[in-house]
């Protein structure tokens, strides 16, 4: 630490290296221009344009005849030199961590060989290389197998000299202080901040195994993101969901639709990438990455070929910790919310559920519709969705679930070093209190001059951690689908309707069971008092073992093809996750409805199905 009479300060962080006829050279010097060198460089963006903490940063490798350095330059003020290292350690840390893509090494690659040939257009330039090449190298064969090196070179290249060259304990720190400032920062300051940003930094000691439960492998990140992965080795594929506790229960009438605004405009670009580049990316590596948000929850999925997963990734990281939230996205988002909330008028089924669960709902936010109304969309504004999302999008609220062609330990170390920055703050979801439920019939009834009229009649219905679910999603089977009793009964028999439906609905709170049909207007009475027939038959008898056994076959025969998909893993287990049912509890679902008996399709039927208090909406002309 050195005092002078400077305007600045100057920071020099130092690794000891090797000479230039050592093979890992050229690694190193890659490893530089990853990190340092451009104006799309990590330290130059995350460092310098992103935090703010310096005015010039870069990274350099100098490899001389005998054994050179690896070094970070950095210009700041005394006041952020501190911070500044913190954050330079940190994205070394990163480095070491695994996390350079496939793009972010090809960059680099065509960058550093471009620079050579620059260097070449002369025939002193010529000169010049050859004879370093001989003077420092032993030879000047060495140019030859050193470029070949840079073409070659992988990821796994710059992860494994990273790791044995740039190790926090042979970092050498030198600071030059203005003299006004000269008690800003001392030796154990430096100590410290570099001892933050190895805490911090997701490096692979940070991404440790949490447990294993079958096949899934999970972590529990420093951060607090919990991270599960799920092997599958059959296809070079692989899927991700990024799960949040939210939805409509972080949702008012006011701010109503706001988290699946939000959630769209993820898809619209971030800080580093326009709403356009963004597309190009994902989509010129085969890759698909999307949003979605519900009842109880919101986040991402992805989708991607494994070789692509690296560069795929730091695109879906990205999406959560710097969305760009641009003002003319934000409008155009707006002008297709509000487009889409003027179609839904014209969606018969879909608006019939809405007005039942605006009317069986009376303070609950699983009455809300979740694209929201066209005034609380209208209202939102830039600040509202930063708010929303720097709320609710933390560590402590983040499930990652991966699943496909993948090594865990690799996932892991890559996904904790990407995610290093993300909130890690204390975080309690939201949870507005249950309502209780409706101790009467309620009904609504909506206008709409249409050619069909819509019924939906139904009761509360539980929540995920209600062992009745099962039995509840056996009833609603028993009733729905070509061979269901509504299906067989009201249409095929008695020609009442052109569509019939049953749903069990669970949420962190409960949600709601409900039959449902659309008919024509004159047929609606008759076609109302068929549903609460069927109803009624539920709670009067058990049903058929032969009828009960083709509703369980049908349930754990469509889960089985499910469970062919990557996706379909990394959903499950990433909501089970955040729900607290443990990512493994999918494993479970088979023997559950399994054991679904006739008595336990009655029991639950008669604890549910109220008759003299549910909730009835209809649409006619």
């Amino acid at each position: 630490m050195v005092a002078r009479p400077f305007e600045r300060a100057s920071v020099e962080l130092v690794w000891p290296s090797i000479g230039l006829a050592h093979p890992d050279a050229p690694y190193l010097d890659l490893a530089a221009y990853v990190l340092g060198s451009g104006e799309s460089s990590r330290l130059v963006r995350r460092v310098r344009e992103r935090e703010g903490l310096v005015e010039r940063v870069d990274a350099s490798s100098y490899t001389p005849l005998d054994p050179g350095v690896w070094s970070i330059a950095l210009e700041t003020d005394a006041l952020r030199a501190a911070d500044a290292i913190e954050a330079c350690a940190r994205e070394v840390e990163r480095l070491r961590a695994g996390s350079v893509s496939e793009a972010e090494l090809e960059k680099a690659r065509v960058n550093f060989l471009a620079s050579e040939d620059f260097e070449r257009e002369s025939v002193s330039g010529i000169a010049g290389k050859l004879g370093g090449f001989h003077c420092t190298g032993g030879g000047y064969e060495l140019e030859r197998r050193y470029l070949d090196a840079i073409r070659s070179a992988t990821p796994d290249d710059l992860l494994r000299v990273a790791r044995a060259y740039l190790a926090p304990e042979r970092l050498t720190a030198v600071a030059l202080l203005p003299e006004a400032d000269a008690g800003a920062l001392d030796a154990a300051g430096i100590e410290a901040a570099v001892a933050r940003a190895g805490a911090g930094a997701g490096s692979r000691a940070r991404a440790k195994r949490s447990g294993q439960d079958a096949e899934i492998v999970s972590y529990a990140l420093d951060s607090g993101v919990r991270l599960h992965v799920l092997p599958r080795r059959t296809l070079p594929l692989v899927a991700a969901r990024a799960a949040l506790a939210g939805g409509l229960l972080a949702e008012t009438p006011a701010t109503a639709g706001i988290t699946a605004f939000l959630a769209s405009l993820w898809l619209r670009g971030t800080e580093g990438s326009s709403a356009a580049d963004f597309a190009t990316a994902v989509e010129s590596r085969a890759a698909e990455i999307d949003s979605f948000a519900g009842r109880s929850s919101f986040g991402l999925t992805l989708e991607a070929p494994s070789a692509q997963l690296e560069p795929i990734l730091d695109l879906f990281t990205e999406v959560l910790l710097a969305p760009a939230l641009d003002p003319a996205e934000i409008e155009r988002e707006r002008r297709e919310t509000l487009a889409a909330i003027t179609r839904r008028e014209d969606q018969l089924a879909r608006r019939a559920l809405l007005l039942f669960a605006e009317t069986h709902f009376q303070r609950h936010p699983y009455r809300l519709p979740s694209l929201g109304h066209a005034e609380s969309i209208a209202a939102l504004d830039r600040d509202a969705l930063l708010a929303h999302h720097d709320a609710l999008v933390t560590a402590r609220n983040l499930v990652i679930a991966v699943a496909g062609d993948v090594d865990p330990d690799r996932i892991a170390d890559g996904i904790a070093a990407r995610l290093a920055d993300l909130d890690a703050r204390p975080f309690e979801p939201p949870r507005p209190g249950r309502e209780e439920a409706p101790g009467e019939i309620r009904t609504a009834l909506l206008r709409k001059d249409r050619e069909q009229a819509h019924c939906v009649i139904g009761v509360r219905g539980v929540s995920l951690d209600d062992e009745d679910r099962f039995a509840l999603e056996v009833i609603a089977q028993l009733l729905a689908g070509q061979g269901g009793r509504l299906f067989l009964d009201l249409r095929d028999r008695r020609g009442l309707a052109y569509a019939v439906d049953a749903m069990s609905v669970e949420g962190v709170d409960p949600g709601w069971f409900a039959v449902t049909i659309a008919t024509a207007p004159e047929r609606l009475e008759e076609a109302r008092a068929a549903l609460l027939a069927e109803l009624a038959r539920l709670v009067a008898d058990e049903p058929p073992a032969d009828e009960l056994a083709r509703a369980r076959r049908h349930l754990t025969g469509n889960f089985a093809i499910d469970q062919q998909r990557n996706a379909v893993h990394a959903a499950r287990i990433a909501l089970d996750s955040l729900y607290g049912q443990g990512p493994a509890a999918h494993h479970r679902y088979v023997e559950r409805i399994s054991a679904v008996t006739p008595a336990d399709v009655l029991r639950v039927a008669r604890r549910i199905i109220r008759l003299d208090a549910y909730t009835e909406a209809v649409i006619s002309p």
